[in-house]
């Protein structure tokens, strides 16, 4: 036979049976019906119907008695209607495919209604604060170590240090032996945090590693002891180092055991849910003090809640805290927007010596050695100076070189809608698309006409 024919004649028999079964079969058996297939065997002899039945399986089985109890009556109506000289015989079947149709129809609502079909963008913006579940692992190791040290960054900013001063906090209420370690020269603001006063200067601690290692080493707001600075050579001798941090930054080294979470805006956003699984959700457990650290991260890697990171639940946030006594604007006074006179001194001198591409989309900033020394400022005062230069109308890229010792910069990457962490990858660093970082040896001019090449080609 003609295959398509007999395609033409399956389609025919399945329209011509449908109408039938819908209008004409009266058996009270026969439930809602509908033909899914037909198929004709090689001769025309037979064809095989498979249908899907609406209920339960008593109730297919009933449809399914009542068709074949009507059959030689479809089978008569349906030669008058096709006018066929020989009409198949009718084999009725439930067309198990079905079953998987419905299953799968109904596993793509269940991912629609968890959001995977969203794009990024609403999928964050419908985040909740619940959505963020703490690494079981972190909490077990945290809830089982006695004596604890806490480190970030080297240079840290508000989110590094109100993660570590939030987080030490809770564990001392839990009763463990808890050391924060800082970085000399921190930036303003920073020491008005409520706990600064008992951190330990990094310097102390090779002699504190010598004298009791702790069972524990935390990580937060980074993921890498090679991005401890003076801290790494101690810290790679504790046996047990966890992390807990918001975006995963790339380079050599791979990121220690803990929790990794890029859908918080910041760390503090995690050590918020860490607090509320270490302590059951304790509403006494979150004091003044603690939220005060934490709104200071919040609000830090915000921009002040003006960054493209913030979303309906970090208002949530910003509102809880701000319930357990935080003085929402003297905080972001001090860690934001609070410089020393060494520090605007310092700035007039970097927005000097501030070069923009003929195009304005890309502009290089420089600190040096000289720079500080006139001014007395200290380098942990370009905080923030970077994002001074992508502020500007149609710069897209921009670049900090922070002179560290003669021939030795390290470069701040910021972009608004481009790619840096190819470009820091580039030159050894790493980072995330929108921020990201490296070290590069050579003159200032020879770094600078590199970093601007290598940033046109970014785009």
């Amino acid at each position: 036979m003609d295959p398509y024919k007999t395609n033409r004649m399956n389609a025919a028999i399945q329209r011509t049976l449908s109408d039938l079964i819908a209008s004409r079969v009266k058996d009270p058996r026969v439930g809602m019906v509908s033909v899914s297939q037909v198929s004709l065997n090689r001769d025309h002899s037979q064809a095989k119907v498979y249908v899907a039945v609406t209920g339960d399986e008593e109730e297919r089985q009933l449809s399914l008695t009542g068709l074949k109890k009507a059959r030689g009556f479809l089978q008569g109506k349906l030669g008058d209607a096709l006018r066929m000289r020989m009409v198949p015989q009718l084999i009725f079947l439930y067309d198990e495919a079905m079953d998987t149709g419905f299953g799968l129809e109904e596993t793509l609502r269940e991912l629609a209604d968890q959001g995977e079909f969203m794009s990024e963008a609403d999928k964050r913006r419908q985040l909740r604060l619940e959505d963020l579940e703490p690494d079981r692992q972190l909490l077990s190791a945290l809830a089982a170590a006695e004596r604890v040290w806490i480190a970030g960054h080297w240079n840290p900013d508000p989110d590094c240090m109100g993660a570590a001063l939030a987080l030490s906090m809770i564990l001392m209420d839990l009763e463990k032996d808890v050391t924060v370690l800082r970085y000399p020269d921190p930036a303003t603001g920073l020491t008005t945090l409520p706990g600064w006063e008992d951190t330990v200067e990094s310097t102390e601690a090779p002699r504190l590693m010598a004298e009791e290692a702790p069972d524990l080493v935390v990580l937060v707001d980074c993921h890498r002891t090679d991005r401890c600075g003076d801290l790494q050579e101690t810290l790679d001798r504790a046996d047990n180092v966890v992390c807990i941090d918001h975006h995963l930054v790339s380079g050599r080294r791979a990121p220690v055991p803990g929790w990794l979470e890029d859908r918080a805006e910041s760390t503090c956003t995690l050590i918020y849910r860490v607090i509320q699984e270490l302590t059951e959700h304790d509403e006494d457990a979150m004091d003044e003090d603690i939220a005060t650290n934490l709104f200071a991260g919040l609000a830090g890697d915000t921009g002040g809640f003006r960054f493209d990171n913030v979303r309906p639940a970090t208002f949530h946030l910003a509102a809880e805290l701000a319930e357990a006594g935080v003085d929402t604007s003297a905080v972001q006074q001090r860690t934001l927007h609070q410089r020393r006179r060494q520090g605007l001194q310092l700035l007039q001198h970097a927005l000097a010596a501030t070069e923009f591409t003929p195009d304005g989309r890309i502009a290089i900033m420089q600190v040096t050695q000289a720079m500080l020394a006139e001014t007395g400022a200290t380098m942990s005062e370009t905080e923030g100076y970077v994002n001074m230069l992508t502020s500007v109308d149609g710069v897209r890229f921009g670049a900090l070189m922070k002179e560290l010792e003669p021939g030795v910069w390290r470069v701040s990457l910021r972009t608004d809608d481009g790619d840096v962490q190819e470009v820091a990858a580039a030159f050894g660093g790493g980072g995330h698309i929108r921020a990201a970082g490296c070290t590069i040896t050579g003159e200032a001019q020879e770094v600078n006409e590199a970093l601007r090449e290598a940033l046109f080609q970014a785009g």
